[in-house]
């Protein structure tokens, strides 16, 4: 959680305090939306995307009162969702024929490593948003149960079930598609 005089002088757009949230947040977010897009250039874009959005909320007088991290993931979550629906339809993606990868694998096996990565990817995008939230912040981030009950603004009981229920129903949307 950032010092009381860091949201104070944020809200007055000092460069000092503006520069250490991002400082101190920057990572984090990029990791959580790495996770759910797994796309570095689009997840660099999102990212600064959802620092730029804090600035302009900030400039306008309505940016986070107390929760930069949560308000800073919430953004984040709603820019990747934007994303995914915007391109739900589409995604196709070329097998180059090559006898050997770089690492020396063959690409039978990288081809079904990465199948296997974006069957996961495509079924937590059939998750709710809710589910996918709690999923990448557990997962990807490494949170507990209490920081993700803070950041999503739910208690540890309903952040368990949502938790419970998400993989749950990714288990059988996977088992599905075998």
């Amino acid at each position: 959680m950032l010092p009381e005089d860091i949201l104070v002088r944020a809200r007055r757009l000092e460069p000092a305090a503006l520069a250490e949230i991002h400082d101190r947040y920057f990572v984090e977010i990029y990791r959580y939306v790495r996770y759910r897009l797994g796309e570095e250039q689009l997840c660099e874009d999102i990212t600064g995307e959802v620092f730029l959005r804090m600035l302009d909320a900030l400039h306008k007088k309505r940016g986070p009162e107390t929760n930069f991290r949560g308000w800073l993931y919430g953004t984040a979550s709603n820019l990747v969702n934007d994303h995914l629906r915007a391109r739900y339809a589409q995604r196709l993606e070329a097998l180059e024929n090559h006898d050997q990868a770089s690492d020396g694998r063959h690409p039978e096996h990288s081809y079904e490593v990465a199948w296997q990565q974006e069957q996961v990817r495509q079924g937590l995008q059939e998750l709710t948003p809710e589910q996918q939230h709690v999923l990448a912040l557990r997962f990807a981030e490494d949170r507990s149960l209490e920081q993700t009950a803070k950041i999503v603004g739910k208690s540890i009981t309903a952040v368990k079930a949502l938790q419970f229920r998400a993989l749950a129903s990714l288990r059988r949307i996977l088992e599905k598609r075998v």
